[in-house]
C-alpha cells in the first residue's frame, strides 16, 4: 500500500514536465507550419521579375517611334498652296483649265535627241509661263510639257498629246521688314526640315529623288532661290518610245509595216 502511494506521488510530480514537453513539441510544430508560408512570398517575387523584363522593350520601342521625324514626300506634280492641282502626265488642256489667267500663251518648241547610232530623234515640247504673287513672295513659274506620242507617229501633234513633265520656279522674297526672310531661311525650313536630308548636295543644288519625281533647290542670292522638279515617269516613257521606234528591232519592225503597203 505504501508503495502504491509512493508511485502515485512520483507520477503527480512528473506530470507537469510532460505538459511542458508537449508544449515544446507543439511549438515546434507551429514553427514548422510557418515555413511553407514563406513560399508564396518567393513565388510572388518570381512572378514580379518577368513582368519587369517584359515592360522594358515596350518603353524602348516607344522611344524609337517618337524619335522618328516625319518628312514630306517631294511634289508629285504642280502644287499650289499645299494642294495638288496637276499631277505628272496631265495633258496640256487639263492643266490650262486650272490656271486662272486664260490669256497665257503656249510656247511650242522643237527638241531632239541623238541615239548611240547617231540617229537624231525629233521631240516636241511646250511650255507655259506665268507669275504668282503672295504676301511674302513673287514666283515665276514655268510648266513644261513633252509630246511622247510624237515619237511613235508625227500625226500625234495636238495639245492633248503634251504631258506635264517638268516645273521650274524662281522665288523672290519681298521686303518683310524686321526680321527679313532670306533664301537660306527658305532652304532650311521649307526644304531641309520638310523633305529631310537630300540624296545629294553638289555644293549648289539640294537634290531629292523618288520613284516618280526629282526635286532640286538652290539659292540664287540672298533674296532669290530656284526650284526645279521633273517627272521620272515621262522620261521613262520617252526612253521606251525611242527604244521601240529607233532601236535595230524597232527599225526592222517599222520597215515591215511600210513594206506591207507595197504590191509586187
Amino acid at each position: 500500500m505504501k508503495k502504491r502511494i509512493i508511485y502515485l506521488i512520483v507520477f503527480l510530480l512528473l506530470a507537469p514536465s510532460y505538459g511542458d514537453g508537449g508544449q515544446l513539441f507543439g511549438g515546434r510544430k507551429s514553427k514548422s507550419k510557418s515555413r511553407p508560408s514563406s513560399k508564396p512570398v518567393s513565388n510572388t517575387n518570381e512572378q514580379d521579375e518577368p513582368f519587369r523584363e517584359e515592360s522594358t522593350p515596350a518603353v524602348t520601342s516607344r522611344k524609337n517611334i517618337e524619335s522618328v521625324i516625319p518628312v514630306k514626300r517631294i511634289p508629285q506634280g504642280w502644287i499650289f498652296r499645299g494642294e495638288l492641282l496637276s499631277p505628272w502626265e496631265a495633258n496640256l488642256p487639263a492643266v490650262l483649265s486650272v490656271i486662272p489667267d486664260t490669256t497665257l500663251e503656249v510656247i511650242y518648241q522643237d527638241d531632239s535627241r541623238t541615239t548611240n547610232d547617231g540617229i537624231v530623234i525629233p521631240i516636241k515640247r511646250a511650255s507655259v509661263e506665268f507669275q504668282y504673287s503672295s504676301r511674302l513672295t513673287v514666283e515665276q513659274i514655268v510648266l513644261e510639257f513633252t509630246n511622247v506620242d510624237f515619237i511613235y507617229s508625227t500625226t500625234n501633234n495636238n495639245d492633248s498629246h503634251y504631258l506635264l513633265s517638268a516645273i521650274t520656279k524662281k522665288v523672290g522674297l519681298k521686303d518683310t521688314g524686321f526680321p527679313q526672310l532670306t533664301a537660306d531661311d527658305i532652304i532650311k525650313h521649307k526644304v531641309l526640315m520638310e523633305y529631310g536630308t537630300p540624296k545629294e548636295f553638289d555644293g549648289v543644288w539640294h537634290i531629292y529623288e523618288e520613284p516618280l519625281s526629282t526635286f532640286r533647290a538652290r539659292e540664287l542670292d540672298e533674296r532669290n532661290l530656284k526650284v526645279e522638279m521633273t517627272s521620272t515617269s515621262v522620261e521613262k516613257m520617252i526612253n521606251k518610245a525611242v527604244e521601240d521606234m529607233y532601236s535595230k528591232q524597232g527599225i526592222e519592225y517599222k520597215k515591215r509595216l511600210m513594206i506591207q503597203g507595197i504590191d509586187l
